[in-house]
């Protein structure tokens, strides 16, 4: 009962520092969810190689690595602080972040999510990524939380509204497939990977995500055949990739003999196990939603 109620109360936690930033930059136009995505990343690519120690490989590029995810953010925190402090504000890192780059990378990301989804099944150890830790972490925390962070920025105000849209899914999909799990799991999903989860939670938790979604289209007055379908293909293809990046961090721990990535978060484990889903989730649909509706 005690694990319950850390648990519950560090993911609510958890859930108001990423959701009020979210408001205010809806209300007010800013971006400060920047540095939520900058926090999270620097902390994954601290315990990514924190992990790396647990392997075979030695890896000693951690300082260069957090400097490149600094370097990177920096137009984006600039373009945040400019919200505040005018003379901060230049345009050049407008033109530099919105160049055709941004798409290329974003089609490099949905191919690296492709292979490191390949790995889960085919693969019996993934700590080979540990062979060159600062490159691994480009792609994994670094890129998907980069590009999900550049779309944001230059994004309006109900552009930024898809972010709650492509992550809410993943919230109500985590629960659900934990609960349905808990009353009604008994076939194991992947046991080599995860012995606890079974299909039965899998098919709960996707389906669950989306009737709920459908609920909160309804009670919003948003509710038309086109915006139910699209809601629930949102969903359903949130709670697959949510749970192949679920999968990949389980087996990337089970590679190395590890339980959790960190223990920043008491009941969860490190900023990875919490944002695990959400690295192969919000970048690849937020983007893809911000060009259907432009």
């Amino acid at each position: 009962m005690k694990d319950v109620l850390i648990r519950s109360v560090f993911g609510a936690l958890f859930l108001m520092v990423v959701f009020t930033p979210f408001v205010y930059d809806v209300r007010n136009g800013g971006n400060i969810m920047n540095m939520v995505f900058y926090v999270f990343t620097m902390l994954g690519t601290h315990e990514l190689f924190e992990m790396s120690k647990k392997s075979s490989f030695k890896n000693n590029l951690k300082a260069p690595a957090l400097l490149l995810v600094t370097a990177l953010f920096m137009p984006l925190l600039i373009q945040t602080a400019s919200q505040f402090f005018p003379l901060l504000y230049n345009p050049v890192w407008d033109f530099i972040l919105q160049t055709p780059l941004i798409f290329v990378l974003w089609g490099i990301l949905i191919l690296s999510i492709l292979v490191m989804s390949y790995w889960i099944f085919k693969r019996e150890k993934i700590d080979f990524v540990f062979k060159n830790t600062f490159l691994f972490n480009f792609f994994y925390p670094l890129l998907p939380m980069w590009i999900l962070a550049c779309a944001y920025t230059f994004s309006n105000g109900e552009t930024k509204t898809l972010l709650l849209i492509v992550l809410l899914p993943i919230y109500l999909n985590d629960t659900l497939a934990y609960v349905c799990g808990r009353l009604f799991g008994k076939t194991p999903l992947i046991p080599s990977v995860s012995p606890k989860k079974t299909r039965e939670g899998f098919i709960g938790g996707l389906i669950g995500a989306a009737l709920v979604m459908l609920a909160i289209l309804y009670f919003t007055d948003q509710f038309t055949k086109a915006n139910a379908l699209a809601i629930v293909g949102v969903s359903v293809l949130a709670s697959i990739l949510a749970t192949l990046g679920d999968l990949f961090e389980s087996k990337l721990k089970r590679s190395i003999a590890i339980k959790d990535s960190g223990n920043i978060l008491p009941g969860h484990g490190g900023i990875l196990d919490r944002i695990d889903a959400m690295l192969f989730v919000a970048p690849v649909l937020y983007v893809l939603l911000a060009l259907i509706i432009s």
